[in-house]
């Protein structure tokens, strides 16, 4: 098991967590699985090398966290990949549903947040995700679907959110806002987005 990887991931976890003024329950880091990709291609769904994994047994579910070495150094994938388990977990502890639409959306919503709060101190604009991407391979239609709908809401959401909150100084509204949207039901995301 990479030490760092789980590390990493605890520390997105904790970050996700204060942005949103969340209570988790759980050390994200704990759900780190290490699978050799043979199983983690069987269990992720096609294109994915990694992702949250969620299996069903008799009527328990686990959930666990892999990233595949070749993104362990990739920030996108881990803000993703860490904002689902993050938001499963949250909504779980709730007992509130939530859909593979609202995960993509709050995946690059999380994107955008990082980069607003922490690349930009790289010279990077926050935006660029949104711009400068590509699908992954071997998505089937319903999943391809899903994707461009989450990432057109967020890149909406996110551009409003660049000119409401334009300066660093506009911090403490940008991150009311933030977790407002993260508490609000889907219907009410959609129409926001």
């Amino acid at each position: 098991m990479n030490t760092a990887i789980k590390l990493a991931v605890g520390r997105m976890a904790g970050w996700l967590a204060e942005v949103y003024a969340l209570e988790l329950g759980i050390r994200a880091e704990d759900f780190v699985l290490s699978l050799p990709k043979e199983r983690a291609r069987e269990l992720l769904p096609a294109g994915c090398r990694s992702g949250v994994i969620l299996v069903e047994q008799r009527g328990e579910a686990r959930v666990g966290l892999h990233l595949d070495p070749e993104d362990h150094c990739n920030e996108g994938t881990l803000v993703e990949e860490t904002s689902h388990l993050v938001c499963l977990a949250w909504h779980a502890a709730r007992d509130l549903p939530i859909s593979r639409l609202m995960l993509e959306l709050q995946a690059d919503i999380d994107r955008f947040v990082f980069s607003r709060l922490i690349a930009l101190r790289r010279d990077r604009d926050a935006l660029t995700h949104f711009e400068c991407f590509r699908w992954a391979d071997g998505l089937d239609a319903d999943a391809r679907e899903r994707y461009e709908v989450a990432h057109e809401r967020a890149h909406h959401y996110c551009r409003r959110l660049n000119d409401r909150f334009p300066r660093r100084a506009d911090t403490p509204a940008l991150l009311s806002e933030l977790r407002r949207f993260y508490r609000a039901s889907p219907e009410e995301k959609l129409r926001a987005a």
